[in-house]
């Protein structure tokens, strides 16, 4: 409530000074917890961002690969990556430099019936390492080399989870049993509520436990984990997937459809209703290009 100013005291200069600086400081307080981290975050980027680079000419861009085929080393892929001073997420720069343990690697769990998928899927499993560090961009492109996948699907399906943020949270829940285990962490269960997907492709802990806490922490393993199972559905080994009917109009679940596979990562289906909405987002995103805009 505003106070009624009754009277006016003289003050000494000094006094009056630090009264004004008082209220200055408390106006900058005030101000900084009305700005929302993602806000501070997106201010930073649009400040330090340089120019993306030139658009690849099609011999060097990441296109999918059919079914099937051999993929390329991490290696290689490191070595095609055409990189860039272009950082438009410098807040990720921690996550884009950090990479798993072997311990950590080894940890993982198989991709085989369990997981409802057909076991040469653990055949890809095998080849995860997280082993990549780079700008944003660098590692969306080596993860699209290494799994065959065109590398603009990549960038446009990140816009849609998290807008290139590696720290950004999903899925919140009241619901303790869902959560990831430990404390102290962004999105940690607070005694009310925590959130159960984390990063860049935003993996959800409860069907990807093993995956944890290098889904929250390593920007390359985060993408490269969740592209991996995109290509495990694009080869056809995502069996359970043979009983999951499309709504009309749309095809049975088959090796080579991107775009269905796209959509089984949201709602973990084949063409219902939740998977063509969330197609048409990653799509829109796609055709704008939105990671080449001049504020992203």
């Amino acid at each position: 409530m505003k106070k009624e100013v009754t009277s006016i005291s003289p003050r000494p200069r000094a006094h009056t000074f630090r009264l004004a600086l008082i209220l200055l400081l408390a106006a900058i307080i005030s101000l900084t917890a009305l700005i929302a981290p993602r806000a501070l975050e997106r201010v930073e980027s649009v400040a330090t961002a340089i120019p993306p680079p030139p658009t690849p000419s099609a011999a060097d861009r990441f296109k999918t690969l059919p079914p099937g085929a051999t993929l390329p080393s991490e290696a290689e892929c490191a070595s095609r990556v055409r990189r860039s001073a272009w950082e438009p997420r410098p807040v990720n720069s921690a996550a884009n430099h950090r990479v798993p343990t072997t311990r950590q690697i080894a940890g993982l769990v198989p991709w085989n019936e369990e997981m409802s998928l057909n076991p040469k899927a653990d055949s890809l499993r095998k080849q995860i390492t997280g082993n990549f560090t780079g700008t944003t961009d660098e590692i969306l492109q080596w993860v699209a080399c290494k799994w065959g996948i065109d590398e603009d699907i990549v960038r446009a399906e990140a816009v849609v989870e998290s807008h290139w943020y590696q720290s950004q949270l999903g899925d919140p829940t009241n619901d303790q049993s869902l959560c990831p285990p430990g404390s102290g962490y962004p999105g940690a269960w607070d005694g009310s509520k925590c959130y159960q997907s984390y990063g860049i492709l935003q993996i959800k802990y409860i069907y990807n436990k093993s995956a944890w806490p290098m889904s929250r922490v390593d920007t390359a393993f985060s993408a490269e984990y969740m592209y991996g199972l995109i290509r495990v559905c694009y080869d056809g080994w995502a069996t359970y997937l043979h009983q999951r009917l499309p709504l009309p109009g749309y095809p049975s679940y088959r090796a080579g459809d991107i775009w269905g596979c796209v959509g089984r990562w949201f709602s973990g289906n084949w063409y219902d209703q939740p998977a063509l909405q969330y197609i048409s987002k990653v799509k829109t995103a796609l055709a704008n290009k939105a990671w080449r805009q001049p504020v992203f």
